[in-house]
C-alpha cells in the first residue's frame, strides 16, 4: 500500500462476475482460475484501505524510464528496526536474515527480501538491507503520527557509528525502511494513519529532512510484527515478508494493483497473481509473486518483445529468463497486453495458495492486459475504475493446445496486429511454445539448440524459431547447416560487421553481450550485409540464424 490510506476495512461479501468489471467478467469467463462467484470473507491484509490520491511516482512505461534510479545495481538501504519505552522489537540479528541471507527458509519463507528482488530483477538488482536497531524514549502512543516517530529515530541513526561508516553507500537522498515494534492492527487502535505504508517526507512532515548533511525522504513505514502479535519478541510471530516487499517496492516505484469497491471490499484485479495485490498473502506471506512482465518493465528490467503476424514458432522462456511478449495496440502503445509464463516454482509456487478467502489463482501462461494512463497511475490507483481495469489478468492457460484470441482494445480505434496465440505446447518448467497462426500445427517445442558456443546465448534472448512439426532433424537441414556454417564469413572492417552467407533465406543477426544481454538485431535477405558498430569499444557474441535455424555463433572483437 502506497502513501496515504483513509480508513481500514473489512469486507464480507460475495461477488459476482457480474458486479465487477466486463473486462473482468470475460476474464472469469475465459478462465478456470475463479468460479461465477468469488467469496470475499472478513479479512484484514496489509493493503486493506481504499487508496488517496497521493502521487508516489512511476516510470512512464513505452515512453521514458524514470523510475527511481536506485532499482538497479547493488544498492544500499538503512532498515530502522524500532524499539518503543513500552514495545521491544525483534531480535535484530534474524531480521537481518529475513532480509540479506541467500536461501532464507525460516518461518515458511522461501527466500529472503534479498532473493525476491535478485529473482524479481533477474540479477539487475541487489539490494543490501543494513539493520540498525534504535530505541525511542517515549511510549508507543505518544508518537501521534508517523513522521513523529521516523524524525527523532533519523536523528538517533545518524549519530551512530556504523551509520556513519556506511553512509558513504547510500543514495544521496537516502530511501529507508522504518519498522515499528507493533502489529499493523494494534498500532492503528492507536492511531489510524500508522498502517503500513509507503510515503515521503516532503509530504508527512513537510520537508526532506537533513540531519548531520544527510537527507531522508522516501521511505516504507511497516509493523515488524504479524497480526495479533503486539507484545511478542519471537522472531516466529514477524510480520509477512509479502508485506516487506510490497511496500518497499512502493519505495523503487510501484502501484498497487488491487482495487476497491464502494462498500470497499477488493475487487478482481491480478490478486493472486501480483505482489503488489493479494499475492503478497501467497503461502501465508512466505511466497510473495515475483514481479510481472509489467512491473519488470516499469523499473526497467526487461523490454518485452512485440510479437509479428508471421509464420513464426514463437518460444517463450520461464519469467525468469526475462521475456515476456507484447500484443499493443497500434494506435494507442501504452494499451497492450502482456504475455508471461509463470511455471509453479520459487516464488512464484504458491500462486494457487493465498491466504486471502476465495478460488485461487494457477501457473501457467499469463495473459495481461494493460491500459498504461501516466497520471493515473502515478495517484496510485490504476484499478480503482471497476468498469476499466488498467492492470489484470485476462486469462491464465495451462495445458497443451490452449489458445487466446481476445486481444480486444478499450480504445476502438487500435486493432491488434494477430488473431491470437495458439498451439500453446509447454516443454517442462523451462518454456513454452506456440504459433500466431492458428492453421499451423504444432505438437511440440522445437528441439533446443546444443551448441555450447550458443547456449548462453539463446539463454537470455527473445527467440521467434521458424519451424514445422520436423525443424530440427532432417538431414536436408543439417547438411545446408554444414554447407553455410564453411562458407558463411563475419568480419570487422572500418566500423562495419560485415556479414556474408552464399545461400538463400530469410537472415537474423543478433549481437550479445558477455551477459548474454541482447545488444543488437538485423535482419535481411540478400546474400550479405553490413551492421554500423562504429563506436563500440567492446567486444560481442554474434549469432547468425537462416530461416530461424542457428547456425554460426561466434565472438567478435570490434576494433
Amino acid at each position: 500500500m502506497s502513501s496515504g490510506f483513509l480508513a481500514s476495512v473489512l469486507c464480507i461479501g460475495v461477488f459476482s462476475a457480474s458486479a465487477v468489471s466486463a473486462n473482468s467478467a470475460e476474464s472469469l469467463a475465459s478462465s478456470s482460475d475463479f468460479g461465477e462467484k468469488i467469496k470475499m470473507e472478513k479479512i484484514i491484509f496489509s493493503d486493506d484501505m481504499l487508496p488517496a490520491r497521493t502521487p508516489s511516482g512511476m516510470s512512464k512505461i513505452r515512453s521514458s524510464n524514470d523510475a527511481e534510479v536506485y532499482s538497479s545495481g547493488e544498492r544500499y538501504f538503512p532498515v530502522m528496526l524500532v524499539s518503543t519505552s513500552d514495545y521491544k522489537a525483534l531480535d535484530s540479528a534474524f531480521i537481518y536474515r529475513m532480509f540479506n541471507e541467500k536461501g532464507f527458509k525460516d518461518n515458511n519463507n522461501y527466500g529472503s527480501a534479498y532473493d525476491y528482488f535478485v529473482e524479481s530483477s533477474g540479477g539487475q538488482f541487489k539490494p543490501t538491507f543494513d539493520i540498525y536497531p534504535i530505541t525511542l524514549p517515549k511510549n508507543f502512543s505518544n508518537y501521534n503520527s508517523d513522521s513523529e516517530l521516523i524524525l527523532p529515530a533519523i536523528d538517533i541513526l545518524v549519530e551512530r557509528s556504523d551509520f556513519k561508516a556506511r553512509a558513504g553507500k547510500y543514495e544521496k537522498e537516502i530511501p529507508f525502511i522504518i519498522l515499528h515494534p507493533l502489529s499493523k492492527d494494534k498500532a492503528l487502535s492507536y492511531n489510524s494513519e500508522f498502517f503500513n505504508h509507503q510515503y515521503k517526507l516532503q509530504y508527512s512532515a513537510k520537508q526532506v529532512y537533513s540531519k548531520n548533511g544527510y537527507k531522508f525522504n522516501n521511505y516504507a513505514f511497516i509493523s515488524q510484527k504479524a497480526e495479533g502479535k503486539a507484545s511478542s519478541t519471537s522472531s516466529k510471530d514477524v510480520n509477512m515478508l509479502g508485506t516487506f516487499v510490497h511496500e518497499f517496492s512502493h519505495v523503487i516505484g510501484l502501484q498497487d494493483t488491487y482495487s476497491a469497491d464502494a462498500q470497499g471490499c477488493a475487487t478482481i484485479g491480478p490478486l493472486p497473481f501480483d505482489v503488489m495485490a493479494l499475492g503478497l498473502r501467497n503461502g501465508n506471506g512466505g511466497y510473495p509473486p515475483t514481479f510481472s512482465a509489467f512491473e519488470r518493465e516499469a523499473v526497467g528490467w526487461l523490454k518485452p518483445t512485440e510479437i509479428a503476424n508471421n509464420d513464426s514458432v514463437y518460444e517463450l522462456k520461464n519469467l525468469s529468463g526475462m521475456q515476456a511478449y507484447a500484443v499493443s495496440n497500434p494506435n494507442h502503445p501504452n494499451e497492450y497486453f502482456l504475455i508471461e509464463y509463470r511455471p509453479a516454482v520459487g516464488f512464484d509456487s504458491k500462486i494457487g495458495s493465498s491466504s486471502y478467502s476465495g478460488k485461487q489463482g494457477k501457473n501457467g501462461v499469463l495473459i495481461w492486459y494493460i491500459d498504461y494512463d501516466y497520471n493515473i497511475f502515478f495517484s496510485n490507483d490504476p484499478n480503482g475504475d471497476e468498469s476499466h481495469q488498467r492492470v489484470e489478468v485476462r486469462t491464465v492457460l495451462s495445458k497443451n493446445q490452449e489458445s487466446f484470441t481476445k486481444f480486444n482494445f478499450v480504445n476502438k480505434s487500435g486493432k491488434a496486429k494477430i488473431d491470437g496465440i495458439f498451439n500453446l505446447v509447454f516443454d517442462g518448467n523451462d518454456r513454452v511454445c506456440f504459433t500466431v497462426n492458428k492453421s499451423k500445427t504444432l505438437d511440440k517445442c522445437p528441439e533446443k539448440i546444443a551448441s555450447s558456443s550458443s547456449a548462453s546465448l539463446s539463454s537470455s534472448s527473445s527467440s521467434a524459431i521458424k519451424s514445422s512439426s520436423s525443424v530440427s532433424s532432417s538431414s536436408s537441414a543439417v547438411s545446408l547447416a554444414r554447407a553455410v556454417v564453411r562458407h558463411a564469413k563475419i568480419h570487422v572492417s572500418h566500423g562495419m560487421l560485415n556479414v556474408e552467407v552464399p545461400v538463400p533465406g530469410k537472415k537474423t543477426l543478433r549481437l550479445y553481450d558477455a551477459l548474454g544481454n541482447n545488444l543488437g538485431l538485423h535482419t535481411f535477405e540478400g546474400s550479405s550485409a553490413s551492421v554500423d558498430v562504429s563506436g563500440w569499444n567492446r567486444s560481442a557474441f554474434v549469432q547468425l540464424d537462416v530461416d530461424g535455424r542457428l547456425l554460426l555463433a561466434k565472438r567478435v572483437v570490434f576494433r
